[in-house]
């Protein structure tokens, strides 16, 4: 999947791993058991995971806890035989305690349901029956087992109550909420077990797992503690290996699955994450021989093939990933997850209605299952979308939204689609399903499943692009049609290269294409990346595909990806990056790819680079530089933060931070010569960081028209999201020589505010001016579709352009409908006469 990141900086959520390692920073270790002078027996392996089996180790006299310990060592290893030989032995004693739990869950894995289920029922009535915090967190464990969430979910509470101490209640507890997709309460509960036992590995790993997601940084530091606590804990092997998949660290998460066969040469996940990469990699061999292992030990595993569809759709590879989930639901019907899988990635291929199909499947064998849920509920709400057809498109649109965007959305994507083809030299597979959601949770739930993605505006499957349309945020916080190019943009790089494009090339060429569709498009990051650079804080380029992958890096990752695809054209031209897209698709890396299309390796590439990125911002790099120096307080007078400003005078952030208060304490020519020095600094500064806002601001306030005006047209030329300034400059721009002006002031604000009633008018009145009626009937029949502030008013210059085209009697319908809002609205009043008496507009009294 593609995502548009520009915002995600600023609306990114980020979390914190509890303080595991001490102030000190040395991670505190438990000391292995001393091994007996001959060889150590199994049940007194070091396995460690918290105090829980440190209390077993410590009654490991008693017959049924030695065995226990033997059976967990024995599966820790692989060696799933013996470790059910031990467990059955540790029944004896414990017929409903931990080694059944660990018995019925062993027995699962090996596809031994029905066997699992006696044991799952023996346990929940034990539990009901002993009323202890841990016999209650083992029943519910078995509701969960037994598809009786709310059920599990109420005895988990009950155990947590009777046992608030215990770290595994909550972390089983944690994995519940996880397993139904309830990140914030797994991640609470997990927290929770924490406090209890700040090295408890089970809760360490559950909370790496609730954060991988939308931290990977965290989630890897929460494994790696588990490590260095247990080194051989599986779960946080297989998830180093999944971050490392999803960064295209591939070296690093082929040698943690090795390393996590090494210890258990039968660990299921890890063979299907080993088969994932070799798809990935197209080792057609090694992805057979993966999964008949992985499948020797339960042939009707369907979460083998729904591991490797699922990572293989983490690299954009959808298609691919349906194959592999059909195959999954195939091998088990019965699995709600892979039936859920396969709706939502069908859903991923435009394919809705077998989408439908699979997760109302899906939907009847789980009921708790959000994400299942949560699609068909959005696939709901899209039934009442309207679709429009165009060349090579199929867009659908709210009801409410239609009258509107579609004039603008529906020919914008037929240049964008046109425009990139031509480009590229390449016609992409369609129609292209473009939906768009006026609810931003509706557009995260259609993309990933689940509410959330605050920083994503758009996203690209292939041949599906989801975004927010413009009422799903508020005005000025994006620009809805850069955000529709971007994401075509990934359409033509993704086919072109069969779904095999690095995120960093997809996301840098999408980026590039936005600066050259329209001016002030794409530069929302430019000034970040200024500063990394100033900074010394650059990526790598043969390690920016990683930096997608952390949130504190994704929208520097944007931006310096963008710079490189315009250095490589700049300097090698528009062929050579066709072949470096068309490359990737033959199975090559990035590195062969790179020296196939240039004869460049990353090595050579980097200072070549580097020496452009130089050339162009070095100049920026006083300005950007880092001061440690405070500012004034709070109750500083305009004197002290003027003396602030002037003492820096070539530093961009002082010049800005002083701004603000000497615009609150009222010293606005103080304000305006540190803002103009700021925007000499860094001219091309945008959003909240733009000094030519805050100018138009001063200006106004001084009642500067004339200097109010010229900053305006600098935020014009400058930055695609300012809606307020651009308000200004179409109310402002009515002189004789202002058409051209005013008319991209109000195609822009279009752009960002397409419900904005008086950018329409403003349009529809320069139509009317040069007698391009068509058009200016559109933009007025879009000011009243648009709910404007008068409606009467909007309905009167409707009427007079509909009398233009000869249809009196609309015209007579739109005045009689403005009467109806504003009875005493004097120029309908007028028109309506004239139209009653058969006279034109113009012959109508003054």
């Amino acid at each position: 999947m593609c995502l548009y990141g520009p915002a995600l900086l600023a609306q990114t959520p980020t979390f914190t791993v509890p303080r595991i390692i001490p102030p000190g920073g040395t991670m505190v270790q438990r000391p292995p058991p001393e091994p007996p002078p001959e060889v150590t027996p199994p049940w007194q392996a070091p396995l460690v995971a918290g105090k829980f089996d440190e209390a077993l180790a410590r009654a490991a006299d008693a017959p049924w806890a030695r065995a226990y310990i033997e059976g967990r060592a024995s599966e820790r290893v692989g060696r799933y035989e013996d470790a059910e030989r031990a467990y059955r032995e540790a029944l004896a004693d414990q017929p409903t305690g931990e080694p059944a739990v660990a018995l019925a869950e062993l027995l699962t894995r090996l596809g031994r349901a029905d066997e699992a289920s006696v044991l799952w029922q023996a346990i929940a009535r034990a539990g009901q029956a002993q009323r202890t915090g841990g016999a209650m967190s083992r029943a519910a464990r078995a509701a969960q087992a037994l598809g009786q969430v709310r059920l599990s979910n109420s005895y988990f509470q009950t155990a947590a109550n009777l046992s608030p101490d215990d770290p595994q209640v909550h972390t089983r507890w944690g994995d519940l909420f996880l397993e139904k997709y309830n990140q914030a309460e797994a991640r609470s509960s997990y927290e929770t077990a924490l406090k209890a036992d700040a090295q408890y590995v089970p809760a360490m790993i559950g909370l790496a797992r609730s954060l991988a997601d939308t931290n990977a940084t965290a989630a890897e530091a929460a494994a790696r503690q588990a490590l260095a606590i247990d080194p051989d804990q599986p779960d946080a092997w297989v998830l180093l290996a999944s971050e490392a998949m999803d960064a295209s660290r591939r070296p690093d998460a082929r040698a943690a699955l090795e390393k996590l066969l090494t210890v258990n040469p039968r660990h299921v996940e890890a063979l299907a994450l080993s088969a994932a990469l070799a798809q990935i990699e197209d080792r057609t061999a090694d992805v057979t021989r993966f999964t008949q292992q992985a499948l020797a030990i339960n042939p009707r595993n369907a979460d083998v093939p729904r591991v490797i569809g699922e990572r293989v759709a983490r690299m954009y590879r959808f298609d691919e990933a349906v194959r592999f989930l059909r195959e999954a639901v195939t091998l088990d019907p019965e699995n709600s997850r892979a039936q859920a899988s396969l709706g939502l990635h069908l859903l991923r291929t435009g394919d809705e209605a077998e989408a439908r199909k699979a997760l109302d499947a899906a939907f009847s064998k789980d009921s708790f299952d959000t994400v299942t849920y949560n699609l068909l509920s959005l696939m709901d709400t899209l039934d009442k979308f309207v679709t429009v057809e165009a060349k090579n498109l199929t867009i659908r649109m709210h009801e409410q939204e239609v009258a509107v965007l579609q004039p603008y959305l529906v020919p914008l994507a037929e240049e964008a689609l046109a425009a990139l083809s031509a480009r590229y030299q390449f016609t992409p597979q369609g129609p292209i399903l473009v939906e768009v959601f006026p609810r931003h949770d509706d557009f995260a739930v259609r993309t990933m499943g689940l509410p959330g993605m605050m920083g994503a505006l758009g996203a690209c499957f292939g041949r599906v692009v989801t975004m927010d349309s413009p009422k799903a945020r508020p005005p000025g916080t994006f620009n809805w049609a850069a955000v529709l190019w971007h994401e075509l943009a990934h359409v033509i790089t993704l086919q072109m290269s069969g779904n095999r494009l690095p995120r960093w090339l997809s996301e840098g060429i999408s980026t590039f294409e936005e600066t050259r569709a329209r001016a002030g498009w794409g530069r929302e990051s430019e000034l970040l990346f200024a500063q990394a650079h100033a900074a010394g804080r650059l990526l790598p380029l043969a390690d920016l595909n990683s930096g997608f992958a952390k949130v504190e890096t994704i929208n520097l990752a944007y931006q310096q990806a963008a710079v490189l695809v315009a250095y490589l054209v700049e300097t090698h031209g528009e062929e050579k990056l066709r072949a470096f897209i068309r490359s990737f698709g033959e199975g090559l890396d990035d590195e062969s790819a790179l020296t196939r299309a240039y004869g460049l390796t990353w090595a050579t590439l980097q200072p070549a680079f580097d020496a452009h990125v130089k050339q162009t911002y070095d100049a920026t790099i006083p300005a950007l530089t880092e001061v440690d120096v405070a500012p004034p307080g709070r109750a500083a007078t305009a004197a002290e933060w003027r003396a602030h400003a002037d003492a820096h005078a070539g530093n961009f952030r002082i010049q800005m931070v002083s701004a603000t208060p000497l615009i609150r304490l009222g010293d606005l020519d103080a304000a305006r010569a540190v803002l103009e020095r700021a925007a000499a600094l860094v001219p091309f500064a945008t959003g909240e960081a733009s000094p030519w806002r805050l100018l138009v601001t001063v200006a106004l306030r001084q009642e500067r028209p004339d200097d109010a005006r010229r900053f305006m047209e600098k935020v014009l030329e400058n930055d695609h999201t300012a809606a307020q300034p651009l308000r200004q400059l179409v109310a402002q721009a009515h002189g004789a020589d202002d058409a051209a002006v005013r008319q991209r002031a109000a195609e822009r604000l279009i752009e960002i505010d397409p419900f904005d009633a008086a950018a329409h008018t403003a349009l529809g009145d320069l139509a009317l001016a040069r007698q391009d009626i068509p058009v200016a009937l559109r933009e007025l029949q879009a000011a009243v579709d648009a709910g404007p502030p008068n409606p009467a008013e909007a309905l009167t210059s409707l009427a007079e352009a509909t009398i233009k085209t000869g249809q009196r009697d609309q015209a007579k319908r739109h005045l009689i409908k403005a009467l109806e809002t504003t009875p005493r609205h004097e120029r309908a009043q007028d028109l309506l006469l004239a139209i009653i008496d058969g006279r034109t507009p113009e012959e109508q009294p003054r």
